[in-house]
């Protein structure tokens, strides 16, 4: 067990998960006091010694997974001697009893069987968890669990076999169509109404879909198994590409990545908020007589510090502009969320999208807010296209000619794009009159610093007119950003330019 957590650690700090080497000898001190039968047991005792972030549970769970995948359990052998057929009724009645013994030993064999993982092949399991997928026909399942609750005697003491079992509706109070409970009252006798139908025909779909999905994950679980057995928790690791939320490529996360950013954006959001604030043009502060004198009484009269009466808040205007092209769709749905976000604490935000043509979405971005609906790329961009395919040149031109006299030294320009201008003139002149009217102007790059300045990217002749130029293609990366500005001009203006 202790080699298991010498590996686990290694690979916790490989993935940027920074682990002590204290908190690595007080998981040790927690493996010798608890019981090692309970594979929960055992990861609640590491979870608190090596996790100090909720970010970072998904990641620790998926590789403590890897790192305690043992062999097939007693009991697999009967399951490789049934039938297709068999396996497939076998797996209903699981699904509806919600038997979690029998449900993990079901998916060791229909990966074994139709997983059609080759030893010592360095795969990461996605296309045998869609072969997998297909052979359980989880979606028929689904449907003949619903239609097994169809019809007033559906609830009446449970669904009986093959339905969704204990735990599910149809053992609830009230559930039962007999006139009594809740049912009772909605329909005044003898059943229910439509409307308390229809909110029943939802709960019995969402228990459904819960007892589908946990099988799902049962699968991708008896996948890992699988390939740890085979090539070893380490390798898998390399080859399932593990890490933090934060370091994904926003333009290529996965579901579950993109969840975790979601639940990111609300405090980094907040953080952002209170940088830029802080970003406006400087406030000057006059000299206050009488706090001048009252410390010169302590000097005897020599006025050695002077006292300014307190500068007045912040009213920064945050000024966006977000690039919604093709090249970028992915890292726009990201953009837009973070706006909608910001929208609630900033009082003076606008915001333009822009393709081939510029329009301002300010006031879709608050409707969006206020509904607490998401911004999708297509409908913020209805308004930005003229042919198709960016043109900053045109862009920049008509935005410096519509809205540039409307900017300040109090307003913070970001703009969100590419730089990628399909070899069209990139306007360096309007960009340079928005760039001196404004009080900062920023440039938040999704693509790889490796491909600026490539083809048709002209970020480096927008650059001198940035305090700052960043590649930003993961949370860490736009957190390092913010980090930036709140450290001042002096981290702000090193290195972040390109030429």
């Amino acid at each position: 067990m202790q080699d298991m957590l010498a590996g686990l650690v290694d690979e916790l700090r490989a993935v940027g998960i920074g682990v002590s080497v204290g908190e690595h000898l007080d998981a040790a001190r927690a493996l010798s006091a608890i019981s090692l039968r309970d594979p929960e047991v055992v990861r609640a005792a590491l979870q608190c010694a090596l996790v100090k972030r909720a970010d970072q549970l998904a990641t620790f769970n998926l590789l403590f997974e890897l790192h305690t995948a043992g062999a097939r359990e007693p009991g697999a052998q009967p399951m490789a001697a049934m039938s297709d057929q068999e396996l497939r009724e076998a797996l209903r009645a699981a699904i509806g009893s919600r038997d979690g013994q029998l449900l993990r030993l079901l998916a060791d064999e229909y990966v074994r069987r139709f997983g059609g993982l080759e030893p010592g092949s360095p795969v990461a399991g996605v296309f045998a968890a869609i072969a997998v997928d297909a052979a359980a026909g989880l979606a028929r399942i689904r449907a003949e669990l619903l239609a097994g609750q169809d019809g007033p005697g559906a609830r009446e003491g449970g669904l009986g076999e093959g339905g969704l079992g204990e735990g599910g509706l149809a053992g609830e109070p009230g559930a039962g169509g007999g006139g009594g409970g809740d049912a009772g009252r909605g329909g005044g006798g003898g059943g229910s109404g439509p409307a308390t139908q229809a909110i029943l025909a939802r709960l019995d779909e969402a228990v459904a879909d819960r007892a589908i999905e946990g099988f799902r994950a049962d699968l991708r679980a008896a996948i890992r198994r699988a390939l740890v057995a085979d090539r070893g928790a380490r390798a898998v690791r390399a080859t399932m590409r593990v890490g933090l939320a934060q370091d994904a490529d926003i333009a290529g996360a996965s579901a579950a990545e993109l969840a975790a950013m979601a639940a990111a954006i609300g405090p980094l959001a907040q953080r952002l908020t209170y940088v830029l604030a802080q970003l406006s043009a400087s406030r000057k502060r006059t000299l206050s007589i009488r706090r001048t004198l009252h410390l010169a009484m302590g000097t005897g009269g020599v006025p050695f510090r002077l006292a300014t009466e307190p500068a007045r808040p912040p009213r920064p205007e945050i000024v966006v502009l977000c690039d919604m092209s093709g090249s970028v769709s992915a890292f726009s749905r990201f953009t837009l969320d973070l706006l909608i976000a910001l929208d609630s604490r900033l009082n003076r935000l606008r915001v333009f999208a822009f393709v081939d043509d510029v329009t301002e979405i300010t006031g879709l971005v608050r409707e969006a807010r206020a509904a607490g609906r998401r911004l999708g790329p297509r409908e913020a961009s209805a308004g930005a296209v003229r042919l198709g395919g960016s043109d900053y040149g045109f862009v920049l031109r008509q935005f410096a000619s519509r809205h540039a006299h409307q900017l300040s030294k109090r307003s913070v320009v970001l703009v969100v794009g590419d730089a990628r201008t399909n070899y069209l003139d990139p306007a360096q002149a309007a960009f340079a009159e928005i760039a001196e009217r404004a009080g900062q102007v920023y440039w938040l790059n999704p693509e790889p610093r490796r491909q600026w300045n490539e083809g048709d990217s002209v970020i480096g002749r927008y650059a001198p007119w940035c305090a700052q130029v960043r590649e930003c293609r993961t949370l860490r990366q736009i957190a390092d950003f913010v980090h930036s500005l709140a450290a001042g001009p002096a981290m702000a203006g090193s290195g972040t330019r390109t030429g």
